[in-house]
């Protein structure tokens, strides 16, 4: 079965496009989207004599729309098993091995599958939970291999998914734009019936943004030093899935605890406190409306104050 990959770069460093030409030598098929806001014309000539197809999107419809563009080509293609990766993905040499034999052990053709990230600018693995109905179950992840484990959630870089899947979840949701992308799309799946596994025998060492964790009382309180326009994706986001969701899903209104874990940190530790705070707060209303899509549609002037 033909594989390919979707690499999405945005104002890539020397180190990003050394890290796709790596993955030409790993994988059949790569599409580079390129997300930056200007086009690097020098750029694009030496990723395409590499023999890699770029793309390029100006970033529209956020990081959402370089995974629907790219996923589009790699079907184009005719590329049956698509994986999807950020531009610093730095995977070991049998990464796609491992990953394309546990998808098609399942015997199935419709799957969301991920690696067991290792976040290291924390120097742990990432939380995975199954969200039932009535109930959230946690999954404690270590250096131990399971194979593949069920769970409700996984993060794009480094996913995999068949042609087939892709065609029956749709495209990713543009509206969203950055944060949460993949967690709705996580979430549509199980709603539709695609199972979502993390692959605990694979591990991906992934920054997770510029997170610090700090331990206050009986709880870690997650510094995530975000800019105040993506403080405002994650918190309309946030409610905008559990709006979505929250029939099939009563207890996802429990994402939002990230909003005021997030309103927290900024009061705390965080520098720029009132641009942030009244970007949530934005965030907040618009998600409450069930508006979304790029900050200037739904704010088109007002507020703008608050990502500047």
């Amino acid at each position: 079965m033909a594989t390919g990959a979707v690499v999405v770069l945005f104002r890539p460093s020397e180190a990003h496009v050394s890290n796709l030409l790596r993955l030409k030598r790993l994988v059949e098929y790569i599409v580079a989207v390129d997300n930056s806001p200007v086009l690097d014309i020098r750029l694009h000539e030496r990723v395409r004599n590499a023999g890699i197809d770029i793309l390029p999107n100006f970033n529209k419809g956020g990081v959402a729309g370089a995974y629907n563009r790219g996923l589009e080509r790699l079907i184009g293609k005719m590329c049956q098993i698509l994986f999807i990766f950020d531009q610093d993905s730095a995977v070991p040499d049998d990464y796609f091995t491992q990953m394309v034999d546990a998808c098609l052990a399942l015997g199935s053709p419709h799957f969301l599958v991920g690696p067991k990230i290792f976040d290291i600018n924390v120097n742990r693995y990432l939380p995975a939970h199954v969200v039932r109905r009535f109930g959230v179950k946690p999954i404690p992840l270590t250096d131990q291999e399971h194979g593949l484990v069920s769970c409700s959630s996984i993060i794009t870089s480094g996913s995999v998914m068949s042609a087939e899947t892709y065609r029956a979840l749709g495209p990713f949701l543009e509206g969203y734009f950055i944060d949460h992308v993949d967690t709705e799309y996580s979430f549509r799946a199980m709603c539709k019936g695609v199972p979502v596994y993390i692959n605990t025998s694979v591990v991906l060492k992934h920054e997770v943004g510029k997170r610090i964790d700090h331990k206050v009382l009986f709880f870690n309180l997650i510094q995530w030093n975000m800019g105040p326009l993506r403080q405002y994706y994650s918190a309309r986001n946030c409610l905008h899935i559990s709006r979505r969701y929250g029939t099939q899903f009563p207890l996802l209104i429990l994402i939002n605890v990230i909003t005021l874990q997030q309103i927290l940190s900024i009061a705390l530790y965080e520098k720029d406190k009132r641009k942030k705070i009244v970007a949530m707060m934005v965030g907040i209303i618009d998600g409450l409306r069930g508006r979304y899509g790029p900050f200037e549609t739904c704010r088109p002037r007002t507020f703008a104050f608050c990502i500047k």
